[in-house]
This record gives C-alpha cells, sequence and structure tokens, in this order.
C-alpha cells in the first residue's frame, strides 16, 4: 500500500468516519427491503414519490454518506488542513441518519408533515457537515487536482442540495415550481455529476495508486476534466433556473458527462491494466465493475433524452447509483476500513520489532473470500434489477431487492469485523 505523500498523521479519529460509514449499510438495508417489499412498481417510472424514496436511500443513504465520511477523512490527510472540530461529526451524522431515513418515510408513505421535518433535520446535516469540511478545504496549502475537485464536488453538493430542497417542498404541501422538471434535471445532474461524479474522479486518482499499486495520473488532464464539470454545472444551473426546457438543461450536462463517464473510466483502466501486482483482489473486480457501468450511464443518460420510454429513468438510475457509484463506494470501503483500522490500532508499534511481529498483515482484517461474496452479490443485485426494469417482471424486483439487502448486511459486516479483529488482535499482542 503506497501512502507517500500523506499526511496520516493528522488524520482524524476512527471513530469520525466510521460514524458516516455506518450509515452506508443500514441505508442499502433499508432500500432493498423496500424494493423487495413493493415491487416492479418502484422500478416502472422515475415519477413515483416512492421510487423518489428508494433513489435517495441510496443518493443520500449509501453514497451520500459514505463520502461525507471519506471527505472528513481524505481532508486533511491529502489536503494537509484538519476539519475542525471532528467530534461534532457524531451529532451530524445522526442528524443526517434521521433526516434521510424521515426524507424516505415521508415519500415513500405520502406524509408532507413528515417530509417537513425531514427536510429540516437535513438542512441542519447538510449545513453541519458542510461549514467545517469546506473550512478545511478553504485554507488547504495544497493545490492539487485532487483537492480541487473535492472543493468542486462540496460545491456541487450544496447546489443540489438546495435544488433538492426546493423541489422536496412541493412534495410536502408547498408551492409546486413551475419548471419543475428542468429542476429535477439540474438537480440530478449537479448531484450526479458535480458532487458524486467530482468526487469519484479526483478520488480515483489517489485512490487506485494507493489500493492497487499503479502508477500515478497526470494531474494536467485532470484539471480539465474537472473544468468540464463545473463549466456544466454551473450551465446547468443557470438554465435550470432560468426555467428552460429540460432538453437545454440535459445538454448542459454533456462535458460533464463525457469527462466523468468515458474520459475517467479510460485513464482508471489504463494504468489498472499496467498495475505492477497481478495477484487477484475482489476489490479490484468491483471497481472494474464500477468502471464498467459508466459508458453504459453515458449510453442510457442519453437514451434517455431521445426516447420516450417509462422505465429508462429508473434504469439509467439503477446503472448509475447501484452500478456506476454504489460499485466504486463498496470497493474503497472494502479497501478504506480495514487499513484505516489497522492503521489506528497499529502505526505506534512501528518502530518495536517485537511488537510488530504481533501485528497481522490488513489483509487478515477483511479477507478476499469475505469481498467476493460482496462483489457477487453486487453484481447479482445489478443485474437482476436491470432485468426486472427492462421486462417488468414483479419477482425480478422483489429478488434484487432482496439481493441489495443482503448486499447491506454483507457490507455492514465489512465495516464492523476489520474494527473488531484489529482490536482483538491489539488486545493479544498486549497479552503476550
Amino acid at each position: 500500500m503506497n501512502t507517500a505523500g500523506l499526511s496520516t498523521d493528522q488524520a482524524p479519529p476512527l471513530s469520525v468516519p466510521l460514524s458516516w460509514y455506518a450509515i452506508a449499510p443500514l441505508a442499502t438495508v433499508a432500500a432493498g427491503l423496500a424494493l423487495a417489499v413493493e415491487g416492479i412498481r418502484l422500478l416502472f417510472t422515475g415519477w413515483l414519490p416512492a421510487t423518489a424514496a428508494l433513489a435517495h436511500l441510496m443518493t443520500l443513504g449509501l453514497l451520500g454518506a459514505a463520502m461525507a465520511g471519506s471527505l472528513y477523512q481524505m481532508v486533511p490527510v491529502v489536503a494537509g488542513s484538519p476539519v475542525p472540530w471532528p467530534r461534532v461529526a457524531h451529532g451530524v451524522a445522526l442528524l443526517w441518519a434521521a433526516g434521510v431515513a424521515a426524507l424516505a418515510s415521508g415519500l415513500g408513505l405520502g406524509k408532507p408533515a413528515v417530509l417537513r421535518f425531514a427536510l429540516g433535520l437535513l438542512a441542519l446535516a447538510f449545513l453541519g457537515f458542510a461549514a467545517p469540511v469546506g473550512a478545511a478545504l478553504w485554507r488547504a496549502p495544497s493545490r492539487s487536482a485532487t483537492v480541487s475537485g473535492m472543493r468542486l464536488a462540496l460545491g456541487c453538493l450544496l447546489a443540489a442540495v438546495l435544488l433538492g430542497l426546493r423541489l422536496a417542498w412541493g412534495f410536502a404541501g408547498g408551492e409546486v415550481p413551475n419548471a419543475r422538471q428542468s429542476l429535477l434535471v439540474a438537480h440530478l445532474g449537479v448531484g450526479l455529476l458535480g458532487w458524486v461524479g467530482a468526487l469519484w474522479v479526483a478520488v480515483g486518482w489517489q485512490v487506485v495508486p494507493m489500493f492497487w499499486m499503479t502508477r500515478s495520473l497526470s494531474e494536467r488532464p485532470g484539471h480539465w476534466q474537472l473544468a468540464a464539470v463545473a463549466t456544466s454545472a454551473l450551465a446547468a444551473l443557470a438554465l435550470g433556473l432560468a426555467g428552460l426546457h429540460w432538453h437545454w438543461v440535459a445538454c448542459a450536462l454533456v462535458p460533464a458527462a463525457v469527462a466523468v463517464w468515458l474520459v475517467q473510466p479510460v485513464r482508471l483502466a489504463q494504468i489498472l491494466v499496467a498495475r505492477r501486482r497481478k495477484r487477484p483482489d475482489p476489490a479490484l473486480g468491483l471497481w472494474w465493475l464500477s468502471l464498467a457501468c459508466a459508458p453504459l450511464a453515458f449510453a442510457f443518460g442519453v437514451a434517455l433524452v431521445l426516447l420516450d420510454w417509462p422505465p429508462l429513468g429508473p434504469l439509467f438510475g439503477w446503472l448509475v447509483l447501484w452500478g456506476w457509484a454504489g460499485a466504486a463506494i463498496h470497493a474503497a470501503l472494502a479497501k478504506i476500513v480495514p487499513f484505516l483500522a489497522w492503521f489506528h490500532r497499529f502505526a505506534q508499534t512501528a518502530h518495536d520489532a517485537d511488537q510488530q511481529a504481533q501485528v497481522p498483515p490488513i489483509k487478515h482484517l477483511l479477507t478476499d473470500r469475505q469481498v467476493q461474496v460482496a462483489l457477487w452479490l453486487h453484481a447479482g443485485a445489478l443485474g437482476l434489477g436491470v432485468a426486472a426494469t427492462a421486462t417488468g417482471w414483479d419477482p425480478l424486483a422483489r429478488l434484487a431487492g432482496a439481493t441489495v439487502a443482503a448486499c447491506g448486511v454483507l457490507l455492514g459486516a465489512g465495516l464492523a469485523l476489520p474494527v473488531w479483529r484489529a482490536a482483538r488482535a491489539g488486545r493479544a499482542a498486549l497479552r503476550r
């Protein structure tokens, strides 16, 4: 594992990112159970409030919480700027989790009062997250493409949140905006390509070389990729707020889609194919699954603009949320959490040869077999969801939901087991 150039001494307490990571498996299980109970109706059209509830369990619960926790970890380590008041992150994570649960309940059950409560919780959670992380990024001494990408991602998150709060207010009994569809496309585009995409691009330049022993990527093309995402996000936001037809908003997002879903997968695939270490790694299989879904997401996004077929929206969403972004999150957590558990427990023994002899390898904290089963479940759920949406067959949709829930349980075990095994190994070493 290559940690050169990282300020690991500035990492926050392990409990800070873990409090956010813990939300991801809970939201995944909830999303899977919702699909298993409701069936194909959640995958028939993207306009149902219940489908929006399923989507937000994935976007805010699985993706958002994992990405927020990673920023608490990466901003000090990569940007060299500690996030202030790190202990407050626990309370903010609790607000985030409660807000996601209330949002999904309010949308799924059609309860405007619950939805209004959810909007208040989420607004507080976003403020509590963005203020300290934004302050740390603002004063970061590094000017690398990765730090620029994190800044861009945070700015896009704030824009997507404001648009989302405005749209959700219509469901909560408030006034529905006149340009609802244009604002919705801007919300989706800025959220997926700006927040998730920019962070996936920026963090990928660090995660892939670090965990899979590849060469580093050149930063100059990376700056152009981030510029394309920033330009698209600003244009889509402006056109959506101006009330232009949603087709124009979608066209404005094309440069970002090319940078995120076409250019980035090719760049990462090139260095992964040439990686020095050829030993099979199931976490890398999850990452390859994400890379494979990226160009499919681009193709289905284009089809969504050109064709009028109701299932196209849910099909696009499933490929993007569970395939492209979800698989990347799953791969990253399978590598990050064992490393963090090992680092926080055993890094202080680096200069003690006797203690080092008792330290377990990182691979023993989360075995390849466990990650392999997670890969099978994740890929299986992806295929079942695509087949269910394309065919409209209800049993496939329910089976996809059950598989997603099982994958969420395994993801939770993948977070808990490394921490528990590292603690047990540490106690055993002390007894010796």
